[in-house]
């Protein structure tokens, strides 16, 4: 039996071990955030920073091909492939009454009933935050909503339960709609 590969100038780096460790840490669930802490995305729409909440999208993805769609929906950008699943895309910019983003970069999943996902320009960072730095957003244009305080500054949290559920209410018995 040979002995498990190591790494020149690594004295008992075992790769097999370590090789195993790593893929053995994608197969692990996602572990929740700490007590008293929130898991967010620090992201920007129309060149504006927001965070999104973790709890609230399936999933992040980044370069995913959009095949444009006639519709009545303004923000309505067309639809994508995520795992085999046809899924349309809304451009945040457009739903929060900015400019539309031409070819937005990013797009997250939307933890909603029915597939959903919203585009947007820039991701900047993940965050984890204490609860104690959420709280109700003072700024114009927030809609009464949240903002978490971070070094760099307070980030509108965006409702992206609430923006699924209203593009449901709106377009969702429409035949043709996204």
């Amino acid at each position: 039996m040979t002995s498990p590969p190591r790494l020149a100038g690594l004295p008992g780096l075992d790769l097999r071990a370590l090789r195993e460790q790593f893929d053995n840490a994608f197969a692990l669930p996602h572990a929740p955030p700490a007590p008293g802490s929130i898991n967010l995305l620090a992201v920007r729409v129309g060149g504006m920073p927001y965070a999104l909440r973790l709890q609230d999208m399936r999933g992040l993805h980044a370069n995913l091909r959009i095949l444009a769609l006639p519709s009545g929906a303004p923000a309505f950008l067309g639809v994508t492939s995520i795992r085999g699943q046809t899924v349309p895309v809304y451009d945040l910019a457009a739903l929060l009454g900015m400019e539309p983003i031409p070819a937005p970069r990013w797009m997250v999943l939307a933890q909603a009933a029915a597939p959903l996902a919203f585009a947007f320009d820039v991701f900047d960072a993940h965050l984890c935050v204490n609860l104690e730095q959420v709280t109700a957003a003072t700024g114009a244009g927030d809609g009464g909503g949240q903002a978490v305080h971070t070094a760099d500054g307070a980030l509108p949290l965006l409702p992206l339960r609430a923006l699924a559920d209203r593009i449901a209410r709106q377009y969702g018995s429409r035949s043709g709609g996204a």
